[in-house]
Parts: structure tokens; sequence; C-alpha cells
């Protein structure tokens, strides 16, 4: 069984390559990422609460009674299994390993580690759907336009809040310093000449206020932080995309 907590991110990355992601089903709809991460945002403030009641000696198990029932039926869920095979037991395994820590009355500083990895877990699986999302099917042509850089930088956010929660701050730093460098500042050029502000916004996102805030430890300001960015790169791919469709033309 893998644990999440000791699963680096270029072993993770390479245990979905080698096990296969699904680039076909419900996963390829831009749309459903934007419910799957509503429903990981969902499951987050659920567990934020269950640790939150926790540490002030409230009765958390109503709490985790919610987490699994809203885990169950989210469509994150059913995507998850069927489009990221290799993420889906570690969230399960994750949702146990926390089970077990209220079960035994853990320190509270346990069972926030246990909440943080499977947070950790949500945040990877839906950088693997991304990722899923962005992949062709094995009989379509690539996509060699400027959206798919665009996906890939999400998706590195996604990696990069993972390893946050895991308290990998290095690794984080170096996922969001890699989508900057190797992905967005290719971007920009044709950014800049669309909306520079988006772009002035972006870069300082990238190189500061990002970075800033990981190493402060605001949990909610990062998350907060990350999903702004991940809107407004949203914002850019459709301006590149509609760019890309008139050049056609």
């Amino acid at each position: 069984m893998f644990n999440t907590h000791l699963l680096p991110r270029r072993m993770l990355s390479a245990l979905v390559f080698s096990l296969g992601l699904s680039s076909l089903g419900i996963a390829q709809a831009s749309d459903a990422i934007t419910d799957y991460q509503r429903d990981v945002e969902i499951l987050t403030t659920t567990l934020d609460t269950l640790v939150s009641d926790y540490r002030q000696h409230k009765d958390a198990n109503d709490d985790l009674a919610t987490l699994r029932q809203q885990w169950k039926t989210v469509a994150f869920h059913e995507a998850l299994e069927d489009d990221a095979k290799p993420l889906y037991p570690l969230v399960w395994q994750a949702f146990s390993g926390l089970e077990e820590s209220l079960k035994q009355e853990a320190d509270a500083s346990k069972v926030a580690d246990a909440v943080d990895r499977m947070r950790s877990a949500l945040w990877q699986g839906l950088g693997a759907l991304r990722m899923a999302q962005a992949r062709p099917a094995s009989h379509e042509t690539p996509d060699q336009g400027d959206v798919a850089p665009v996906v890939a930088i999400q998706n590195a956010l996604d990696e990069a809040l993972g390893e946050y929660y895991e308290g990998e701050i290095e690794e984080a730093n170096e996922l969001i310093h890699a989508a900057y460098m190797q992905r967005f500042e290719g971007l920009e050029g044709k950014l800049i000449a669309l909306d520079p502000e988006l772009v002035e916004g972006l870069e300082e996102d990238f190189n500061a206020t990002l970075p800033t805030r990981m190493q402060q430890g605001d949990d909610d300001k990062v998350s907060a932080l990350v999903t702004s960015m991940k809107e407004r790169l949203d914002k850019a791919r459709d301006m590149l995309a509609d760019q890309d469709q008139q050049e056609v033309f």
C-alpha cells in the first residue's frame, strides 16, 4: 500500500504515468475540472472544521461522518476512480489514517498531520485529473497551441499545493519556479499584448506572493491565492485560444 506522506512528488509522477491515466471520459471536459476543484474545496473546508473542533476538544466524529459522505457523493470521487486510478487509493488511505487517529484520540498535532495528508492527496488527485484532461487520446493529434502549457501550469500549482500541505515547502517552491520559468515565461509575450495587468499580477504571485505565503504557513491565504491564480490562468487560456483561432482564420 502507498502512503501519501512518504511518497515524494517525483515518485508520484512516475507512478501516475507507469500505471496510466485515462485521457478519455469525464476528465476531458474543462468545465468538469472547475466542478472537481469546487468538490475538493468543499472537502478541505470540512477537514478544516474537523481539525478546529478537535483542537477545541469538541467531538470531531460528526465532522468525519460528514467528510465520508461528501467524499463518497461528490463527482470528484468518481472522476478520480475512473480517470486517475493510481491516486484514488491514496485518498482512501489518507482518510483511513485520519479515522484511526481520531479513534486513538491522538494529539491534536497528529490529527492535524493526518488532515494535511488527506488534503494533500485530494489536491494531488485534482492535479492528476487536470493532467488527464490535457493529454489527448491516442488517436488524436496533440495540441501544439498555447492552451496545453496553461493547463500544465495549473497542474503544477495543484501539485505545489499538495507538497505545501505535506510540509514540503522546498518542493512546492521548486514546482512554482519551474512552472513560471518553463511555462509561463513562454506565454508572456502574447499575454502582455492581450492583458498586461493580468501578466504583471501573475508574475508577482509566482515570484513573491505565493512563496512568501507558503513560508508564513497561512493555509487559508495560500489556498485562496492558488485558486485566484488558476482562475486568472483560465482567463489567459481563453484569451490565447481565441487568438489562436483568429490567427487560423
